[in-house]
């Protein structure tokens, strides 16, 4: 390897795993004194101005829940900086805190420099949160070598799985990844004898994951609470941090049993109230049915869309740490009528697979060979568009240049479009992203301009714009003017594109990690 080590990171919502190869073998690097193989995904920032991330973080946060951020992977994409302890962070501020904590325990354990990484992120991501996951690595100071898509990082681990147990086949796989806070479904051919994973279709949400499931309870739990005592704890911060956390320790305890005791003490103190109930995993199956039920809609969405049936699929892998919950595998298996496949820890896979592409990728990686028992030295990865993006017409409808579901890298170029206003020199074009016909049902990806272009009359079509997307699915755009032939190179102006100079000076506001 070169000087540092490039790393798999899986940037989870609750979550987050980190990977490397050692000796041909991908491996979760376990972290922290008590060896797990998951950090949570939590920052907590101290009183004294330092910054606890992980376990340590969790722990304090029932303590200072508003000195706590969770869940900011949720956030990504939007340009509406979070405040937390009176300050003002962007959300790729908050998760390059996360980053760099995984870094520092990554070093810590394989003892060797961490200077790349590959960093997954939902099939069903759209730009700004590609773009946000991005420069939150690099504010962490991190060269991000690729943002590989969830789905295509659980499949190269299960690859590799089935190559060293000789099997040779092409397979149509179907991976269902629930996590703690997004949810893709994502239909692949894997072919181990050319070490080629092709990205067919795929579909989301994301606002659906295990976080949903774990409010719940939450619910009920407040409701259960306020019937006895006649107390709203909601606006109690925490008394209501306590009870989510114990939501959240059950939910995990009824993946293992048939029911659990529910219980807070002295959640109402002034009342000396102690919270205490039981729940069944029946009960809680059907507080959570409509949760269970909306993870199909993406996967009726998609085989509508597909040339197949489920029936056709080979394998149904499951990936992220919520697809423990057993009504959720039995939905699965009766979705595709054959058993799901947990032959990859569900809350490694995805890091495993990203630590395959990060020793791939990274130049002088002596054990990427012995990675790959098919007939190449290398791997082909192919994902789609997860969603159509398109250009806003001057009535307000969408243009949609690039449809869901191509493959990626590619590029579509579109001619015909003009100005609106007489004399007009500058062209604004505005980038929505989504499947609806007018801009309002769209996310607004944000705009490229096109400047000093000759003046012409209004509505002339003599204006080209060429939309690509990266290996990453990023996308870039540039424009033409052919009436002078002259190439206009332009730039999606964006809050979420840091200059690296921004890069710089978003590091420099964050306190630094807390090293006890």
């Amino acid at each position: 390897m070169g000087e540092g080590y490039t790393v798999g990171i899986d940037l989870g919502t609750t979550r987050s795993a980190v990977a490397y190869v050692a000796g041909g073998d991908p491996e979760v690097i376990k972290t922290g004194n008590s060896g797990e193989s998951v950090i949570p995904s939590v920052v907590q920032f101290g009183e004294d101005g330092a910054v606890n991330v992980g376990q340590t973080a969790a722990n304090m946060a029932i303590q200072h829940p508003d000195r706590t951020v969770t869940e900011v992977k949720r956030e990504m994409g939007s340009e509406e900086p979070l405040t937390v302890a009176g300050e003002e962070y962007l959300p790729e501020q908050i998760s390059s805190l996360i980053l760099e904590h995984i870094v520092d325990e990554a070093e810590a354990s394989i003892g060797r420099d961490v200077e790349g990484a590959v960093i997954t992120v939902p099939a069903y991501f759209d730009d700004p949160k590609r773009t946000a996951t991005e420069s939150a690595g690099e504010i962490a100071g991190l060269d991000v070598k690729r943002l590989l898509p969830e789905p295509s990082a659980a499949c190269l681990a299960y690859g590799l799985h089935e190559q060293k147990l000789g099997n040779a086949e092409a397979e149509l796989a179907f991976v269902y990844d629930l996590g703690g806070g997004t949810f893709d479904a994502t239909l692949v051919e894997i072919d181990y004898e050319i070490n080629s994973v092709e990205t067919l279709h795929t579909a989301g949400n994301n606002s659906l994951g295990g976080s949903n499931w774990t409010q719940r309870i939450v619910d009920w739990m407040v409701d259960r609470i306020g019937t006895d005592t006649g107390v709203d704890i909601t606006n109690d911060t925490e008394q209501l941090a306590r009870v989510r956390e114990e939501a959240k320790s059950a939910k995990h305890r009824l993946s293992d049993l048939q029911s659990t005791e529910v219980s807070v003490p002295f959640v109402v103190p002034e009342e000396s109230y102690t919270f205490s109930e039981e729940l069944t995993r029946e009960r809680f199956e059907e507080l959570t049915a409509d949760l269970a039920d909306s993870t199909t809609e993406p996967l009726d969405a998609l085989f509508e869309r597909a040339d197949y049936e489920p029936e056709d699929v080979d394998k149904v892998l499951l990936a992220g740490g919520s697809v423990r919950m057993p009504h959720i595998q039995d939905l699965v298996s009766d979705y595709f009528e054959q058993e799901a496949s947990m032959e990859i820890n569900p809350e490694e896979a995805v890091a495993l697979g990203a630590a395959i592409q990060a020793e791939i990728i990274d130049e002088g990686g002596a054990d990427a060979a012995a990675m790959l028992p098919g007939e190449t030295d290398d791997i082909v990865l192919i994902d789609v568009v997860p969603k159509s993006l398109g250009v806003r017409l001057s009535d307000g409808s969408i243009d949609h240049i690039i449809e869901q579901d191509e493959q990626i890298p590619t590029s579509t170029r579109k001619e015909g479009y003009g100005t609106v206003e007489p004399e007009q020199t500058s062209v604004q074009i505005h980038v929505y992203q989504g499947e609806g016909n007018s801009a309002e049902e769209n996310t607004k990806i944000g705009r490229a301009v096109l400047r000093n272009i000759p003046p012409r009359p209004p509505g002339e079509p003599s204006l080209a714009v060429e939309f690509r997307i990266t290996t990453d699915g990023q996308l870039e755009v540039t424009g033409e003017d052919l009436k002078t032939g002259k190439q206009v190179e332009t730039a999606i102006e964006s809050a979420l594109r840091h200059s690296p100079e921004e890069i710089d000076e978003l590091d420099e506001q964050l306190p630094a990690l807390d090293e006890s």
